[in-house]
């Protein structure tokens, strides 16, 4: 199931209500990267913005996301989009493992983020799903998604968000 939280159509640039994202999540709070910086969302967004997708309880595994999305976040990056994946502090085994850390040692810069000081996540998404967040180059959301990894199309959903993200972002 996939909620758009704005209702602009999605083949042009969108606007949220103003209100959607701070109360979603904090994009001024540090998170935790795997080689133990404390980066903040502006700190690792591109020159043309930033993708965060925030995993729910028992969510994916962070080296998982990475491989999954490896080519669509390979495409966003060099439309200068970075995108981060970030994690609440009860998943800190999903993205805290071995091979997690050694995946994202692999991309050389901070991709999966989690927030062990339990304070970014004002309303963190529900267990087996993803909330997906698009800023702009000075961190204004541009749009946001809710997706169930329950559904079986979640891979493809997301994979097509992203897709989007990457379309805009070369207009």
């Amino acid at each position: 199931m996939v909620t758009n939280h704005d209702t602009a159509d999605r083949t042009r640039s969108t606007v949220p209500k103003p209100e959607a994202s701070p109360r979603v999540i904090d994009i001024d709070v540090p998170l935790l990267s795997h080689d133990h910086t404390r980066p903040r969302l502006r700190d690792v967004a591109g020159p043309h913005g930033l993708a965060v997708v925030c995993v729910g309880k028992t969510g994916e595994r962070g080296f998982q996301m990475l491989y999954l999305f490896a080519g669509v976040c390979a495409r966003l990056e060099e439309c200068g989009v970075n995108v981060v994946f970030v994690y609440q502090k009860a998943s800190a085994r999903r993205v805290q493992d071995a091979t997690s850390v050694l995946a994202a040692r692999f991309k050389s810069r901070p991709s999966l983020l989690l927030d062990d000081g339990g304070r970014f996540f004002a309303k963190p998404p529900g267990p087996r799903s993803l909330r997906m967040f698009h800023f702009d180059g000075q961190m204004q959301p541009l749009d946001s998604a809710d997706i169930a990894l329950d559904s079986p199309a979640w891979e493809a959903t997301l994979r097509a968000r992203l897709e989007d993200i990457a379309e805009r972002a070369m207009h």
